[in-house]
């Protein structure tokens, strides 16, 4: 006799990936019981995760909406030849508050929401054995009826062509009302000398302020003396009196530009562990949240064929993402990059650009995008070249 499972679902990894699946799964499946893992000391770690409110289909509002932190009816993009307000409603959710909630769904944070059925262990290494086994530290195997991989993507340098979106953000508390209300998704200065960059803003309450440096670049590196001198600047300009800091998050993300070579793996996969990421504009919380709810609503034995039915149709979506990441590190010289970005704002409606942060743009969309006068400075033989081999990084 087989022995039953020691519980239905085991997700791998308590990220945005992991935490939002196992939301999705209390609303939907409030009877199944839960183990989730994570190998760091606590889940979410340090993040501000952004989206716009289009992002997020309506079926999963139930259960999605508690997580959201802040809210904005709208945003600003501002380049050297372009200031635009988009009238896509915006919003963020804080690694805090999420993680929280999630701790919620244990009776572990003052919410016994499901105590016993829904189980987090952190600080321990775990290695999926197959889609219904994991081993936890090295020696105790668990049983379920599902394993879910929602790992996030492996430190360094990302195999094969790609660039990379790096950042530093600093969160301060200012002595006076910030001026801004809404966001500025990006603010670009004129000088692009060291590749696309620019300072996003989230004014977090009257008084407080996220303001991050951003730059794409061959190399997944910031310099933190640029970043402190842009956003010195910003804080100058607002005059909002002595600010404070409260928190600093950085990272990096992949911008690729080729396919990443992907075996079969043992058990499906979000997240970053299975490319569920915008590749041209490095935004999760779309496909995250899509993937949690296509995990939720399936049956067990029906997990990993919906998911591979997702992403069969999501594949020309995914190709072309990557096919913009090319065109903007392949194809434009480094200077020149923020161009493609102020044309997109330039010539899109919204209706356009909300499908398009979605990972839900058409055929036609994709052709709004790429179809006109291209910016001046290219690197046509460089462009060649990337299809051809990828040693390393291009030469700029």
């Amino acid at each position: 006799m087989t022995a039953a499972p020691e519980f239905d679902y085991c997700v791998v990894g308590g990220g945005l990936q992991g935490c939002l699946l196992a939301h999705a799964l209390a609303w939907h499946r409030p009877e199944a019981t839960v183990l989730l893992l994570e190998r760091a000391d606590e889940l979410c770690g340090n993040h501000t995760w952004s989206f716009h409110e289009t992002d997020i289909a309506e079926e999963a509002r139930s259960w999605f909406d508690p997580l959201v932190t802040h809210r904005w009816p709208g945003y600003r993009v501002r380049f050297p030849a372009l200031s635009r307000r988009v009238a896509i409603a915006y919003a963020t959710m804080t690694s805090d508050r999420l993680r929280e909630a999630t701790l919620s769904l244990s009776g572990g944070a003052g919410g016994p929401s499901r105590p016993g059925r829904f189980v987090v262990r952190t600080g321990e290494s775990c290695e999926i054995l197959s889609m219904n086994a994991v081993r936890i530290g090295g020696t105790a195997d668990v049983s379920c009826r599902a394993v879910l991989d929602c790992r996030g993507r492996a430190e360094g340098r990302s195999p094969g062509g790609s660039g990379y979106q790096s950042f530093i953000g600093h969160e301060y508390q200012t002595a006076r009302l910030w001026p801004a209300a809404e966001p500025t998704v990006m603010d670009v200065p004129l000088d692009q000398a060291a590749g696309f960059e620019f300072l996003y803003e989230l004014p977090l309450g009257p008084d407080r302020v996220l303001l991050e440096y951003t730059r794409f670049h061959e190399e997944p590196a910031c310099d933190p003396s640029r970043a402190a001198a842009l956003i010195s600047a910003r804080l100058a300009e607002a005059d909002a009196g002595s600010a404070t800091l409260i928190r600093t998050e950085r990272g990096c993300l992949p911008m690729p530009f080729t396919a990443a070579a992907r075996g079969e793996g043992l058990s499906p996969a979000g997240g970053y562990a299975g490319g569920g990421y915008h590749a041209a504009t490095g935004y999760s919380m779309p496909l995250a949240v899509r993937f949690a709810e296509i995990v939720a609503q399936a049956c067990p034995d029906r997990i990993a064929a919906e998911v591979a039915s997702a992403a069969a149709e999501d594949r020309l979506r995914r190709g072309f993402a990557r096919f913009l990441n090319r065109l903007l590190f392949c194809l434009v010289k480094p200077a020149h990059r923020w161009k493609i970005f102020q044309r997109f704002y330039r010539v899109l409606p919204e209706a356009r650009i909300a499908r398009f942060y979605a990972h839900r743009f058409t055929f036609t969309d994709a052709a709004r995008i790429i179809i006109g006068l291209p910016p001046i400075g290219l690197a046509p033989i460089r462009f060649a070249r990337s299809f051809v081999s990828i040693p390393g990084p291009l030469p700029t």
